[in-house]
């Protein structure tokens, strides 16, 4: 990774848009980018930010909660803001965990459904049409129906 970037090579870096780009720092998401002869100029500090903000943005981190983050950030290494921005974090954490522990409980209610499924038929193969051939009448009529048969 050079140095420096544009905000072509930065968006293209990061898979954001330009626009996004400009977007975030006009609503504080990432620090006001440095210019040079008028065009921005992100460096690894810049990159940084905007990584860790896409890794928050990934995790479901609301907007809000990023702006509050990266105004905690600004304010520099004070006892303050290092234990608010760890409060922030730890908060949004839980609710990652809460969510986690949601999903693993629906995986494993999936997965007692899937093995339900496969034991009833275990071993039937389930037809795939051909996608170049469109089904014929006959294997239209045998095709199964849209009601459920186990919920």
């Amino acid at each position: 990774m050079p140095d420096t970037m544009t905000i072509a090579e930065a968006a293209l870096a990061t898979g954001l848009t330009t626009h996004t780009l400009r977007y975030y720092e006009q609503i504080g998401l990432i620090e006001p980018v440095p210019r040079r002869s008028g065009q921005r100029v992100y460096g690894d500090a810049e990159m940084r930010l905007i990584r860790f903000v896409l890794k928050l943005r990934c995790t479901g981190m609301s907007m809000r909660d990023i702006q509050e983050y990266v105004r905690l950030r600004r304010l520099g290494e004070t006892p303050e803001s290092i234990r608010e921005r760890g409060d922030l974090l730890a908060r949004h954490a839980a609710k990652l965990r809460d969510q986690l522990a949601d999903l693993t409980e629906t995986i494993a209610r999936l997965d007692e459904k899937i093995a339900l499924y496969r034991s009833i038929y275990p071993d039937e193969p389930v037809p795939h049409p051909s996608p170049a051939e469109p089904p014929t009448p006959a294997a239209a009529a045998k095709a199964p129906s849209n009601r459920r048969r186990h919920a």
